[in-house]
């Protein structure tokens, strides 16, 4: 921890404190690990499973951009219950004694954290939905 004075135990127990700061962290170290490839580092010409290489990782930033800004537009906490539930699989019970709530009010806000989500991210799933019955 490089400002350890930062940390506010009116806003958030030091278990939170901590799974954020090292979600950041990792955060943080996987987009550096993410560079591109030089062409005289390609050894041979890719094959033709390989050419939707490229778009695939576009799509996916893009979905993973919108992921994060469907995340973080989510009132504050939902958007920590979800966070803590989906990223850091804690229990309902576990994520209930983090933040201080009851087990029953954590499941709502991730209820609706998710139904938020479901419905900022409905094009993308209605998107992939139709490319597989196209597919199928």
């Amino acid at each position: 921890m490089k400002a350890p004075g930062r940390f506010d135990s009116t806003r958030a127990s030091l278990r939170t404190y901590i799974y954020a700061a090292a979600r950041n962290l990792a955060t943080k170290r996987y987009h550096s690990l993410g560079r591109e490839t030089a062409i005289d580092e390609l050894v041979e010409e890719p094959s033709v499973s390989d050419r939707h290489g490229p778009m695939r990782l576009v799509l996916d930033h893009e979905l993973a951009g919108e992921v994060e800004r469907a995340v973080s537009s989510l009132p504050p906490l939902q958007r920590e219950a979800l966070v803590l539930f989906e990223y850091e699989n804690l229990s309902l019970a576990e994520i209930a004694e983090v933040v201080g709530a009851d087990p029953g009010a954590v499941k709502q806000r991730l209820f609706r954290a998710r139904e938020k989500l479901r419905a900022r991210l409905d094009r993308y799933f209605r998107i992939g939905r139709e490319a597989a019955s196209v597919r199928g």
